[in-house]
């Protein structure tokens, strides 16, 4: 990956860590994010690092486990960010602007492969005790079987589904979640509470 400018790229030290994690000698997203928009390759590979990991996780949760089409998403999330750096700094984090175009870019291969429903999802919400939030039913009782509760996360709606992954899963904020989906925040919240409902409900009847 060439460096669109060199201007930046002596500000950032393109050190090794594990992803999603940034070491006390390494600056953080933001300054990252700021040094890539000036033309720095470095400061973008390593928020690629940091972030890939992610990002080829929840597209594995949203697609159901297809690591093709997971790791096609999350490396197109990535070059189309670097082709094609947006304007300002108006997002809450690095995450919610990653997390926004995985979210676009799996809706994209959805329309073209026809494929409205994904597959069983295989995947274990977190249990999250959010002391901020203001979430109506915020926050998940402890779920045991991963296989019970991906059943029951595959009986919800696509967008259901995908609000109770980035909000429970990845922990974002709402904002951060309107800004993914292009839902407002009564959106959010109307669906958050629904799909929790429906979670309950289907993980009862699995537990009868």
């Amino acid at each position: 990956m060439s460096d669109r400018g060199g201007s930046s790229e002596a500000r950032v030290a393109a050190t090794k860590t594990s992803p999603g994690t940034a070491s006390s000698n390494e600056p953080d997203d933001e300054a990252l994010e700021l040094a890539w928009k000036q033309g720095s390759a470095p400061a973008f590979a390593i928020l690629f690092e940091r972030w890939h990991r992610r990002a080829y996780a929840f597209a594995m949760r949203r697609t159901g486990g297809d690591s093709n089409l997971s790791e096609d998403v999350a490396q197109k999330a990535f070059v189309n960010l670097y082709a094609t750096p947006p304007p300002g700094t108006g997002r809450a984090s690095f995450k919610a602007l990653l997390f926004t175009v995985v979210e676009n870019e799996l809706r994209t291969e959805a329309r073209k492969r026809g494929r409205r429903k994904e597959t069983s999802l295989e995947v274990a919400l977190e249990s999250r005790n959010d002391a901020k939030s203001d979430a109506p039913g915020s926050g998940i009782a402890v779920m045991e079987d991963r296989e019970r509760v991906g059943a029951a996360l595959a009986e919800l709606p696509e967008d259901e589904r995908t609000v109770v992954l980035l909000r429970e899963v990845e922990g974002l904020g709402f904002r951060e979640i309107c800004e993914a989906t292009g839902f407002t925040r009564d959106m959010v919240r109307g669906r958050l509470a629904k799909a929790l409902a429906r979670l309950r409900r289907a993980l009862e009847r699995r537990q009868s």
